[in-house]
């Protein structure tokens, strides 16, 4: 069964329970009212009937006249014509079996010639019965008289009855009406508001079979339009998990097509020079170039590889922060790349400052490093600056070039792997394409990130920026007393 069937039936089902519970109680009270209504009435007369036969009696013990039955059944008739529906049975003796007059009609289990017929429904002294016989429902009071007389006075309360069967009957018949109503407008209803949860049943199944951008689009100011917000949230966050995956997936495999063709380029001079060697005689100028393009390639390879092992590392293993001087692993950092920079004819001029950040010091020296081999590549000799500040909760290391720069359409993609900007250069100086990327993933390890200007023939300026280590630089131990 469906939501929006089930919301009906309950619906229907609360509606018509409160409304035959009110209208039970209603109808109920109905006739409690109408019986005691008649009760009053009924009462009054029975008390007058019986005031009248007493006060016949009595004036028959003045006169010296005895109590015979024969005087007795003359005293109902004395009586003023009772209402069309009210009956007398008077009845002598000890237990009240001696018939002595009775204008109750022939019906069965009222006909006076059968007055033993109600013996066990008649009422005792002061009380009343409601007792139904021959489709009839009647109410009988009893009272006892002077001795031994007792007086029941009879009421056709048919009508009473009837009036509630009628008014139960126009009740169902309101009932149903009701019902009938109560679905159609239930259903309508319903429809209305389970019309948006259809909206976002397809959703949902368009969403599963790959259309991550739709979105329900439905505004209301409800539980369901926080649902549909909350729906629309879940599919914009899934769709950037969806496309995350698939650029994850599109890099994987521009990283493993990269990396085997920057394997591919080194293997094929080396195999080519090692065949020459293995096949022919060079003289021993041609052996010697061949040995060093073997060398070259050998080495481009080591660092392709170990730059790959560094990335391995970053990726697989969390970092252990400690506090760091990055003033002193931009030093050591110099001090490295000094026998590469010479190669080139370039110098570095430190401008450092204590910037105390938290971090590993011996990749925050490889970032420097790798920073200022590329710059020592970016052109023919010159001065490479490296400047270490800390502005407030901000610390930064900078290299500056003066070389050959970078295209403003390529600079956004100089951190991908194995991207080049000048291949043919970069392959000749050992680069291996991967040492900015390596840059950038040690900057994401630190919580901070690299900043790109550059200009074609100016030279090309790289920031890292660092979050600074809060209170400053850590405190150093006492020191210890020599002891003599």
């Amino acid at each position: 069964m469906r939501f929006s069937q089930k919301l009906v039936c309950s619906m229907l089902l609360v509606v018509v329970a409160f409304f035959a519970l009110g209208g039970s109680a209603l109808l109920h009270g109905d006739f409690l009212d109408r019986l005691a209504a008649s009760a009053q009435q009924e009462q009054a007369q029975h008390g007058m009937a019986c005031q009248v036969v007493e006060n016949e009696m009595l004036a028959l013990l003045r006169q010296g006249d005895g109590l015979e039955d024969a005087a007795l059944a003359a005293i109902p008739a004395k009586l003023t014509a009772p209402p069309d529906q009210a009956h007398a049975l008077l009845r002598a003796g000890n237990n009240g079996d001696t018939l002595l007059y009775s204008s109750f009609p022939a019906v069965d289990g009222l006909d006076a010639a059968e007055p033993g017929s109600l013996a066990d429904t008649m009422p005792g002294p002061n009380e009343s019965v409601i007792t139904r016989a021959a489709g009839r429902v009647w109410r009988i009071y009893g009272s006892d008289l002077l001795s031994g007389v007792r007086l029941y006075t009879a009421f056709d309360l048919t009508e009473v009855f009837d009036a509630r069967s009628r008014s139960l009957q126009r009740f169902l018949l309101l009932e149903c009406a009701v019902l009938a109503g109560a679905a159609l407008v239930t259903a309508l209803l319903t429809r209305r508001l389970t019309r948006p949860l259809a909206l976002l049943s397809r959703a949902s199944r368009r969403i599963a079979d790959g259309d991550y951008g739709l979105r329900t689009g439905i505004h209301t100011r409800d539980e369901i339009g926080e649902l549909s917000e909350n729906f629309d949230q879940m599919a914009a966050a899934v769709q950037e998990k969806v496309a995350a995956l698939e650029l994850s997936v599109r890099q994987r495999e521009d990283f493993m097509g990269a990396f085997a063709h920057e394997l591919k380029t080194p293997m094929t001079g080396i195999l080519g020079y090692a065949d020459l060697l293995r096949t022919m005689q060079p003289d021993p100028a041609e052996q010697r170039e061949a040995a060093g393009a073997i060398f070259h390639e050998a080495k481009r390879l080591g660092a392709l590889s170990e730059k790959l092992l560094q990335l391995l590392h970053l990726d697989e293993e969390p970092l252990r922060l400690t506090p760091v001087n990055l003033a002193e692993a931009a030093a050591e950092a110099a001090r490295s790349a000094r026998p590469a920079l010479e190669r080139a004819g370039a110098r570095v001029r430190l401008d450092v400052q204590d910037a105390w950040v938290d971090g590993d010091g011996d990749l925050l020296a490889d970032l420097a490093l790798n920073l200022l081999t590329n710059a020592a590549k970016a052109g023919p000799g010159g001065e490479i600056s490296l400047t270490v500040r800390q502005d407030g909760a901000q610390a930064s290391l900078t290299v500056q070039d003066h070389g050959c720069g970078i295209p403003a359409d390529q600079l956004a993609r100089v951190t991908e792997p194995f991207y080049m900007v000048d291949k043919s250069r970069a392959r000749r100086q050992g680069g291996s394409g991967l040492g900015l990327t390596l840059c950038q993933r040690i900057a994401e390890a630190h919580g901070g990130a690299m900043q790109f200007e550059s200009e074609e023939g100016a030279g090309t300026a790289v920031t890292l920026r660092l979050p600074a280590l809060a209170g400053g630089p850590p405190a150093l131990p006492p020191a210890k007393e020599d002891t003599p």
